[in-house]
Parts: C-alpha cells; structure tokens; sequence
C-alpha cells in the first residue's frame, strides 16, 4: 500500500481518489475541505488528517491541490522530508518556485482534467517526470512527459480547454434540444459523436488537414456550417481564449 497525501480536498481530490480506487495507492486528505473529506472518508475510506502537516509527515507522497493564489504560501509553511515525492497540480506553477517552497524535498507539476481521470480515461501533462508520479497518474490515463518548462506551461492550457469543453458541448445539446429533441438523445447525438471523432484523430494515422477535406465536402452541410463560424470568427475565438490562459500561466 502506498499512503498519498492530499492539500486541498476540493473538486480535483475527489475525482483523483475516486479513479484510483482499487489500486495500490490509499489517501489521506488534508482538513481543508471538510464536507468533501468527511464525504471521501465515508464512500471510500479516505483517512482524514489533524492539520496540512500531519498529512506530510504521515504520507510517502504528497498530491497538491491547493487554490494556487495561496498555495505556494501554505507549501513553504509545511516541513517535507528530503527527496520526498510531491506532485503539485496547482494552476500557474513554476519549477523553480515550487522547489522553494517544499525544499528539500522532490517537486513535479501536472495538470489533468479531473473528471475524465475518475473514469481513468484523462491524460495527465506532468514536468520533469519522476517514476513515483509516473506510476501514479498512469494508474487514471495516458501520462505525457514534458522534457521542458516552458512546453508544460503551454500545455497546461488543455486545462482550461478541457473544462471549457463541457460548456461548448452543452451549447450544442441546448441547440438540439431547443429544435425539440429530447434532452437524452441530444446529449448521447453530441457526447457519442465527440467520442467517435477522437478515436479517428487518434487511429487513423492521417493529418488533420486530410480528415478535415474528406469530411467537409464542397458544397455540403459541414462547409455550410463552417463557413457560418468562420463569419463570427467563432474558431479563432479558441485560440484568443487560449492566448489569455497561456498569458496567465506563464505569470
């Protein structure tokens, strides 16, 4: 058995322990939190700890998810043993700060979306890579390491991509269900699609500029469509979106 510790029981704790249940790995949360922890400890029998301290000195790894405006100040607070594991997940980190502040122990970054890694279906992004984290999000998706700093803070953005997503993927069941669809088939219709879209960009060993012209024939309902976002600029929105999250990221 391998004790994880968790700073910060919010939303992202509760869908890590829930897509390592089964594993090797038992948690012990931190107080901040309480409903979600008493909750946790309940379903799953999570172990709640005294104080952020408690849950350092009792775990051989420390899983961070602190709100990042306070974070890095409740880590450099917290005494970690040399070479400890700790895995911080804190929007907006950087190598050199987080080493700071848990000195001497061992720091790594990740980002992860959370509710697909309960499913054990997210990809984690994870800077520089240790095997003890290594193993640990592999045990809840595909784990992609980043050989430098500055890649990981610009991927980091499929954060804020990933979580946007469900409210572009409700605007367009809205749309469906407002024609008079039923709410059921809507959601199946957009999730099912998405779904099937990706195993095709991630099978088919073709370029996207390949799949976009098979599908988008001349003169067809996809042309039409697109031509009607590119109007709005509704596409290049994303990116204006994704500039600004990648402006904060990087501080």
């Amino acid at each position: 058995m391998i004790l994880i510790g968790i700073l910060g029981t919010g939303h992202l704790a509760e869908m890590m322990v829930r897509g390592l249940q089964g594993t090797d790995y038992r948690f012990v949360l931190s107080p901040r939190g309480p409903e979600t922890a008493a909750r946790l400890s309940r379903q799953y029998g999570c172990e709640i700890a005294a104080s952020n301290q408690d849950v350092v000195d009792r775990c051989e790894g420390v899983f961070v998810a602190l709100p990042a405006a306070q974070g890095m100040a409740e880590l450099s607070r917290l005494h970690f043993r040399p070479g400890q594991p700790v895995l911080s997940a804190m929007a907006g980190n950087h190598a050199q700060v987080l080493a700071a502040a848990i000195g001497p122990a061992t720091g790594d970054m990740a980002m992860m979306p959370g509710y697909a890694n309960a499913l054990r279906v997210g990809p984690s992004i994870l800077y520089p890579g240790t095997a003890f984290w290594r193993a640990f999000l592999g045990q809840v998706g595909p784990v992609h390491v980043l050989e430098k700093e500055d890649q990981f803070v610009i991927a980091a953005s499929f954060g804020a991509f990933s979580g946007a997503s469900f409210a572009w993927m409700k605007a367009i069941i809205d749309w469906f269900t407002a024609q008079g669809l039923p709410s059921d088939l809507a959601l199946s219709l957009v999730a099912g699609t998405l779904r099937g879209n990706a195993e095709v960009l991630l099978r088919e060993g073709r370029s996207m500029e390949s799949i976009r012209e098979s599908v988008a024939t001349p003169g067809g309902i996809t042309e039409l469509l697109l031509g009607k976002l590119g109007e709005a600029e509704g596409l290049q929105a994303w990116a204006r979106g994704l500039d600004a999250v990648a402006r904060r990221l990087k501080g």
